[in-house]
């Protein structure tokens, strides 16, 4: 019996896949049913970053679902305005390409620009939610905060794209799957790029984010020294760049 406390207790590396696999799913089915309406696709997403990003800082034991909600109404104007311009944007640039591809000549080559406008901006896009999810301010300010993080480190950003253009390209490539997508999707398929993206993007934000203990909660100021309190593992994240950022407010994940 002993060994079975072992192979499955919450320490026990079984123990711990099965929690993080817990999470991703009921994370991504939360995504989902609150997506549905799709003028809050970018509410949800935002909170299933938030969702991530705390399960990361140490907080492994919370409840997901109020977590979940937690981010979704304290961003989800903000997160909802951005997913709308973001998805304004795309549908227009692709009008904008599907009118180019009719002509000849240097008309027709403005496609490239408009391709590379839908690019950058999905690369924004990319960063833009969890920047959203992870930190307060107003949307020109995250806007910033957003391209700081994506472009400071590409070999963050690149990584972090392909989580998320490679499984979308190879949905519309092998559409003939498509039973066996829908249901990867409806599963694991959003929870698991966000959880994986997180792990990239949180060593950036983390050295402008409050301090937390073991349990993620945070520090209060002038306790970080305190040896009651036990912290996380040091994840050798950069140095602040105060000049770069010095406007950017803690939110406190």
């Amino acid at each position: 019996m002993q060994w079975l406390l072992k192979l499955f207790g919450e320490e026990s590396a079984v123990g711990r896949f099965l929690n993080k696999l817990f999470v991703i799913v009921t994370s991504n089915l939360l995504f989902v049913l609150f997506s549905l309406p799709v003028v809050t696709a970018g509410a949800s997403l935002s909170a299933l970053n938030f969702t991530m990003l705390k399960f990361r800082r140490g907080d492994r034991h919370f409840k997901v679902a109020a977590m979940f909600w937690k981010g979704f109404k304290e961003n989800f104007v903000k997160a909802t305005a951005c997913f709308a311009a973001y998805a304004a944007l795309m549908l227009f640039q692709a009008l904008e390409i599907s009118w180019c591809r009719q002509f000849t000549g240097p008309v027709a080559l403005f496609k490239y620009a408009l391709v590379g406008l839908m690019a950058l901006e999905t690369i924004l896009a990319v960063y833009l939610f969890p920047v959203i999810a992870a930190f307060n301010g107003g949307i020109g300010e995250l806007l910033k905060n957003a391209l700081f993080f994506a472009f400071s480190k590409p070999h963050c950003m690149l990584p972090c794209l392909a989580l998320y253009v490679v499984p979308m390209a190879a949905t519309y490539w092998f559409f003939k799957y498509l039973p066996l997508w829908a249901f990867l999707w409806l599963m694991l398929g959003f929870g698991l790029i966000v959880y994986i993206a997180s792990g990239i993007q949180l060593r950036q934000f983390e050295p402008f984010l409050p301090e937390v203990d073991i349990c993620g909660d945070i520090i209060p100021p002038g306790m970080e020294d305190d040896p009651n309190i036990v912290t996380g593992e040091d994840d050798g994240g950069d140095d602040v760049d105060e000049k770069t950022l010095q406007e950017m407010m803690k939110y406190g994940l």
